[in-house]
């Protein structure tokens, strides 16, 4: 780990890189986006740009024009990682953990006080280990198919002349 201390980002700077890489990642304009969300294209730039505060109502409505996960928008600003914005797009990681904490809560209530920190951090880790666990089987079989298909694609004679 680097001793180089990380400079610190404003808020207002992540959320606006979270937007634009979420906007990005769909192909969209500023316009198309402003348009979506019925603003005017000048209230979306200020937004996008960062230049007023963190407004939970525009976050939700920016992800619904954009059909990106807005819990993941506003973890982005929270874990200073605007990246993971648009890599929970597609998959809505972020509004899944937010609905299953919705529903630990309504389900446990005031006895999630008495839940010791280290069984909530081990089971959280578990989660996450088994999240990463099958991406990497995920990855390791789109190699596998990959290389299948390129083999019996490397067998079989061209088409054409």
């Amino acid at each position: 780990m680097s001793s180089t201390p990380v400079e610190a980002r404003r808020d207002n700077d992540l959320l606006s890189q979270a937007l634009k890489l979420v906007r990005r990642h769909r192909g969209m304009t500023a316009a198309e986006v402003a348009r979506a969300m019925h603003m005017a294209l000048r209230t979306y730039e200020r937004f996008e740009a960062g230049g007023s505060r963190l407004n939970i109502d525009y976050v939700h409505r920016f992800a619904l024009a954009t059909n990106s996960d807005p819990y993941a928008i506003i973890m982005a600003v929270a874990i200073a990682s605007p990246e993971l914005a648009p890599r929970c797009a597609d998959n809505k990681l972020i509004t899944i953990l937010t609905v299953g904490s919705q529903r630990f809560d309504h389900l446990l209530g005031d006895r999630i006080h008495h839940l010791e920190g280290r069984a909530v951090i081990a089971a959280v880790c578990d989660m996450f280990d088994e999240l990463v666990a099958h991406s990497d089987e995920q990855e390791l079989a789109t190699r596998w198919l990959m290389r299948g298909a390129a083999d019996l694609s490397s067998t079989r004679p061209k088409p054409g002349r």
